[in-house]
């Protein structure tokens, strides 16, 4: 089975699951790439000067107390007598997302000697603070970064209080979002996903032969690589859902065939995900679970489908590094789990422009705008091969003619 075989079964009619998916949805948000420092410290250049903070903003013990009741206010879960907060459904990456961005505007207040604990924290904000806010570190952060701050920054003023008018802050994220430049460019390290299911399964069928005398687990490790790199390019699940899966929760055998099923709750966007494993990675499944993954535990028990070296479950970062080196070993550039998404869409759009809606379910988005994009650079780089066939073709002529003449 090819990668576009292995990607077309999306939509299978609904298997008997034994829970219900909550009924309550989140209004859809902006997907975004958010873009933060490796580092420990972030750099906040203010007014001249360089300021080392660190990257998680002012601590949230170091809040002003009406901030901190505020906060706890959006989150709280109610009760029969209470109602829950607005953000009580929030994904996890979303709360910390938000508390990152009050965190820096909080520190940018007292640094900048702007913090009056008496104000309301609602009326520190103002067109003017907010400008001077984004002047003193956009230049120093990619675009979309600023943007991105100012987003969770109005999502929490707006969970506070949803009647105010908060158009003025919506205008400026939309001035932000307007100018955000990309960080980098996608565009010469997406490769085709049917690249990365072939590697995946090369990994695993050459797995047993691959030993090394300072590390007995080697094979079992190249073959759960393999068999993760098969399964995120036909199943571009986003990094902490593909890490998190769990045995008989996540991961369940209907019939003869694997599903693979996230709560709301358990998903960025919080969209309901079910979906079935290719019938072609069955097999490879099958084999990791009865031979390599046993292997692994060495005796450990754990409900984890992914399992390190060392018998612990593999943890997102592991994954994202053994991912990255065997892309580069493989195609001399390292390509990142949330890149499998981009080259997933980019795939779809190149080999059926068609089926653009299949690449917004595959991804889990709520629009078809998130995944437009994808189609705009399968288009670029369509583009750009037929244009290099050209010039080669022109090359070729031209050598031909010297020799003749």
């Amino acid at each position: 089975m090819k990668w576009s075989d292995a990607i077309s079964v999306i939509a299978p009619p609904k298997p008997p699951f034994d829970f219900i998916p909550a009924r309550n949805k989140l209004p859809p948000v902006v997907t975004l790439m958010r873009l933060f420092f490796n580092s420990d410290m972030a750099l906040l250049p203010l007014k001249g000067q360089v300021k080392m903070i660190d990257r998680r903003g002012l601590p949230f013990k170091d809040w002003p107390q009406e901030d901190k009741r505020l906060w706890q206010s959006v989150f709280k879960e109610g009760d029969i007598l209470d109602e829950r907060g607005p953000g009580a459904l929030w994904a996890p990456t979303t709360i910390n997302n938000t508390r990152k961005a009050y965190g820096y505007w909080l520190y940018w207040l007292i640094v900048t000697k702007q913090l009056d604990r008496q104000l309301a924290p609602l009326d520190r904000l103002t067109p003017d603070r907010i400008k001077s806010y984004i002047d003193d570190f956009v230049d120093d952060v990619a675009s979309l970064s600023a943007f991105v701050y100012i987003l969770d920054l109005l999502r929490f003023v707006q969970a506070i209080d949803s009647r105010r008018d908060w158009q003025w802050l919506k205008n400026i994220k939309n001035r932000l979002w307007a100018r955000a430049l990309p960080a980098r460019d996608k565009a010469p390290i997406i490769r085709p996903s049917g690249d990365l299911f072939e590697l995946g399964r090369d990994l695993m069928n050459e797995a047993d032969r691959h030993t090394c005398r300072y590390n007995p687990y080697a094979p079992d490790v190249q073959y759960r690589d393999g068999l993760i790199m098969a399964l995120l390019a036909a199943r571009p699940f986003r990094l902490k859902n593909l890490a998190s899966i769990q045995l008989g929760t996540h991961l369940r055998l209907i019939g003869n065939t694997f599903w693979l099923i996230f709560k709301e709750q358990e998903v960025k966007n919080h969209k309901y995900i079910e979906v079935p494993l290719p019938p072609a990675l069955t097999g490879y499944l099958n084999r990791y679970l009865k031979k390599h993954r046993p292997r692994l535990l060495d005796g450990s028990v754990s409900k984890y489908l992914w399992i390190s070296r060392f018998g612990n479950p593999l943890t997102d970062k592991s994954i994202r590094h053994q991912l990255k080196a065997r892309t580069k070993s493989a195609f001399g550039i390292a390509i990142t789990p949330h890149l499998f998404r981009d080259c997933a869409a980019t795939s779809i759009a190149i080999h059926d422009p068609d089926q653009v809606r299949m690449a917004a379910t595959l991804l889990g988005h709520y629009t078809l705008e998130t995944t437009q994009k994808y189609y705009d650079q399968s288009q670029m780089l369509a583009a750009g091969r037929v244009y290099q066939a050209h010039i080669m073709a022109l090359r070729n002529e031209n050598t031909e003619d010297r020799e003749q003449q």
